[in-house]
């Protein structure tokens, strides 16, 4: 089930992420008008034109976030596959866990530096992340690298069964 899961999920978002790329293409080559964004708070809204770079970014760094995120799943799905066949403990599964804690770090401080130059674009009316936005990341981000290691430790583990008679 959590094969289907997965496999459903890594598709959805890998057709997502091709979508993302086709619209920078398209935004990249065709001329698009001024945008204006309207950022409303409880004391009312602030209009603030948008220049097409940020939007540029804006979409690059969505399209970032989403090819982050489909190649953890891809990783996940790699490392499902192994535990299928009954050898979790291999040395690609380490490697994978450790790209996958990049990737989650990477990710992470993308969104929040991306976030951070939101609400400088709109002063006043968005507040900007703290770092104790990171902390719950962060943590996330050590459990990945500390089961990569577990996962090392348990290959190590299994090649020396496998040379004990």
């Amino acid at each position: 089930m959590l094969g289907v899961a997965l496999l459903a999920a890594f598709w959805i978002l890998a057709l997502t992420t091709l979508a993302a790329i086709a619209l920078f293409i398209f935004m990249v080559f065709v001329p698009l008008p001024a945008i204006g964004l309207t950022v409303t708070t409880g004391d009312g809204g602030t209009n603030v034109p948008v220049p097409r770079a940020y939007i540029l970014f804006a979409v690059g760094a969505v399209t970032a976030y989403l090819g982050g995120f489909t190649l953890i799943l891809r990783h996940l799905r790699w490392i499902i596959r192994t535990l299928r066949m009954g050898d979790p403990f291999q040395p690609a599964n380490v490697s994978r866990l450790k790209q996958i804690g990049i990737i989650l770090a990477v990710v992470t401080g993308g969104a929040w530096i991306g976030q951070t130059l939101v609400s400088r674009l709109v002063r006043g009316e968005l507040e900007p992340p703290s770092v104790f936005d990171l902390i719950t990341p962060a943590f996330s981000v050590l459990v990945v690298f500390v089961l990569a290691e577990v996962f090392r430790e348990g290959a190590r583990l299994r090649r020396e069964s496998e040379l004990t008679i």
